[in-house]
């Protein structure tokens, strides 16, 4: 019989050999383990705040004609902490909304 480790203690691992990984094999970066462990796993507050789309469904939600740096939208993201992953995926799906579906919305 396989043995298996508690869910939490993959996500434990994978986030601390993150840095590991990412210097070591150059397509394997924060994102992808962070991807891995959202869908994967099911890790709520995976940390996606440098994913382009979720800058941009900030940027479009927040109204604000500059661009969203990763700072800012892991800044803001920390609100939502533990969940912060959900709110990511609202906002992917919030910057590919159509502007008049975002309009009504507002």
């Amino acid at each position: 019989t396989a043995e298996t480790l508690p869910r939490r203690l993959i996500v434990s691992r994978m986030l601390s050999n993150g840095e590991y990984i990412s210097q070591t094999n150059y397509s394997t970066g924060h994102w992808t383990i962070n991807y891995v462990l959202l869908r994967g796993f099911g890790w709520l507050d995976a940390l996606l705040h440098g994913d382009i789309a979720v800058r941009r469904g900030l940027q479009k939600l927040l109204a604000s004609p500059n661009k969203m740096s990763e700072k800012q939208v892991q800044q803001w993201l920390e609100q939502f902490s533990p969940w912060r992953a959900l709110v990511a995926v609202h906002l992917w799906a919030f910057g590919s909304a159509s502007n008049s579906i975002s309009l009504a919305i507002t």
